[in-house]
């Protein structure tokens, strides 16, 4: 069985355990409405026939309204858990694509990314490669992903990252349990606020400060009860010094109603959910450096992050239980809230420290359960081989992992020896979908996921790409300004001696034929001076394919090419060797009506 047979089989037990959870929630619902009507019937005949047993009836008929409650409620929560598991595998109904929820996509994050290809080759685009990935509840795990898929790594880097990605991929049960903890929770783990709480100056509170405070609640007790056995005038006095002596403590110390860790009681229920989240962490036995790293992360001394986490939790809970009105009446007496804020704050002060670093274990395994999760589902996408040296980026039937199943696959070579590739043809052949394929692969690559390919092998590289170029009314900026910008990151990459694929599509487009030329000519020299840098380049311009030929010693020509027959212009996607013999302009333009006379240019 495949993973997509098995992702549907789990798909359907999740349904058909969901339904079937629905008709007893129903059918319970109802049987309970029947059976308080007729206890309710029953307690009345009790309390006119047999009055004496009308208070052990209404116990048991209390009882079994608590009873059922907890059923209900078990019920609903393993409804909810069913629910949202069967978002996780991807519905052959939907054409076995997997939709994330609304607030995990790209749009719902609103990331200001200013970076020189994310956009350019469909990682950040909405349904784009981050949409078709995350599986993050978090927005540090959003975060995280994110940056996994557009910061180059080093080989040792991308190396350790696939370990990681290889260990999570065949684990569906650690993969759901964690995936629906997180969609539970999606909008309660506010970790933006738990970060600036925990980075918050402490206020020191000296350790003679906590002694006066329990010395005296001890002695008010004690003499409370001394005065209640025997009030005399001495334990009397005893109770109104000790009481005096607190409201003077109580006034000067009064501060710790503006101790940050106060507002911790803000983001109780973000702890709960985090530490949910550590919990399932913390039971696993993983294997790859990565993995075991971020375990290693979630404890202290032989203590756990949940530990830790539930310790604070218990004092917060005893710290919202001032509103009960019997707290609130005796909690004074014994200096409660200045004791327990104290508390607060020793904690505070002793671990929030730690606080980031597990909300940073929870992200990256968010990110690596969600790439695990994107190789087991394509278990035929090849895991890159990563080369320490030199410059290298071979790919066999590499395709774009966001097409259709039926998408064309090329192969794609690039070395020190030929470093540049020059891809020309007609217009919708295939020029830009091949640059944004060979830059979402490298990105995948980047992040220790597989790539849609039978193997690639890739040496480190700094992609910058000028696919998406437009011009921006809003800026003032034209398309040829815009790719000018791009291609001056491109240059200063190159002069750092930074290992640099260069993508740019419709190189020089925005200017005439013969400055088109001449810059083409310019960039291409450099690169290949360079030294450290690939590049692939598509053109219109023959000029430029001619001038390729003519340097085929280490510029390769490569042309997708259209068919026309029937009047209907087909595709066949496929690279081809050398450069391309026409385009397919004048014929679409013909075929919109324009009366196109073919002319050679005039003799410069």
């Amino acid at each position: 069985m495949g993973p997509a047979e098995i992702c549907a089989e789990r798909l359907r037990e999740r349904q058909a355990q969901y339904a079937r959870l629905e008709s007893r929630h129903q059918q319970l619902g109802n049987a309970r409405l029947v059976g308080v009507a007729l206890g309710l019937a029953l307690l009345w005949w009790i309390e006119t026939t047999v009055p004496s047993w009308t208070w052990p009836a209404a116990s048991v008929l209390l009882a079994a309204v608590i009873g059922s409650t907890l059923v209900f409620s078990r019920i609903e929560k393993t409804m909810d858990y069913m629910r949202l598991a069967c978002t996780l595998y991807p519905d052959p109904a939907q054409g076995g694509r997997r939709q994330p929820p609304p607030a995990r996509t790209i749009e719902a994050l609103n990331l200001e990314i200013d970076h020189p290809f994310a956009r350019d080759v469909d990682i950040l685009e909405p349904r784009g490669l981050f949409d078709r990935l995350t599986l993050a509840a978090t927005r540090e795990g959003m975060n995280e992903l994110v940056r996994m898929l557009i910061t180059p790594a080093t080989a040792q880097t991308m190396t350790e990252r696939q370990a990681a990605v290889k260990e999570l991929k065949p684990q569906l049960d650690l993969r759901e349990r964690f995936y629906v903890a997180g969609a539970q929770k999606v909008q309660t783990i506010r970790t933006d606020r738990m970060v600036e709480w925990s980075r918050q100056e402490h206020v020191r509170v000296s350790p003679w400060i906590h002694r006066i405070c329990f010395v005296l609640s001890c002695g008010v007790i004690a003499a409370g009860a001394a005065a209640a056995v025997s009030p005399t005038p001495l334990t009397i006095l005893a109770v109104s010094a000790l009481l005096a002596a607190e409201i003077a403590v109580w006034a000067f110390f009064r501060r710790n109603r503006r101790l940050p860790s106060l507002g911790a009681e803000n983001i109780h229920l973000d702890f709960l959910a985090l530490s949910e989240l550590l919990e399932i962490l913390e039971e696993q036995d993983f294997h790859s450096p990565r993995l075991r790293e971020l375990a290693a992360a979630l404890r202290s001394d032989g203590i756990s992050a949940t530990q830790l986490i539930g310790e604070y939790s218990r004092i917060i809970s005893l710290y919202e239980a001032r509103h009960n009105q019997i707290v609130a009446l005796l909690g004074p007496l014994v200096l409660y809230e200045t004791q327990l804020a104290f508390a607060m704050e020793r904690w505070r002060a002793k671990h929030a420290s730690r606080l980031p670093g597990w909300i940073a274990a929870v992200a990256k395994f968010e990110a690596y359960s969600s790439l695990g999760c994107f190789a087991f589902e394509h278990p035929y996408y090849a895991f890159p081989d990563i080369r320490d040296s030199g410059l290298l980026l071979r790919a066999e039937s590499l395709a774009h992992p966001l097409l259709s199943d039926e998408a064309i696959a090329n192969d794609v070579s690039l070395d020190s020896g030929h470093p540049i590739l020059i891809v020309s043809g007609a217009n919708m052949a295939g020029k830009s979908t091949l640059l944004r394929t060979i830059g979402v692969s490298v990105s995948l690559a980047y992040a220790g996921a597989p790539v849609r390919a039978m193997s690639m092998a890739i040496s480190p590289l700094h992609v910058i790409a000028s696919i998406r170029t437009t011009d921006s009314l809003e800026h003032g900026e034209s398309r040829f300004s815009a790719e000018l910008k791009k291609i001056q990151l491109m240059l200063e990459s190159m002069r750092d001696r930074i290992p640099t694929l260069v993508l740019i599509d419709e190189l020089f487009g925005g200017t005439n034929s013969y400055d088109r030329y001449t810059g083409a000519v310019a960039l291409t020299d450099y690169i290949l001076g360079s030294d450290t840098s690939l590049a692939v380049l598509s053109t219109h311009d023959r000029n430029v394919t001619h001038w390729a030929e003519a340097n085929r010693a280490t510029v390769r020509n490569a042309h997708f090419m259209d068919v026309f027959e029937d009047g209907k212009m087909t595709f066949d996607y496929t690279l081809r060797e050398g450069p391309a013999q026409r385009g397919n302009a004048v014929q679409l333009m013909k075929e919109a009506g324009i009366p196109v006379r073919e002319v050679p240019p005039p003799q410069a």
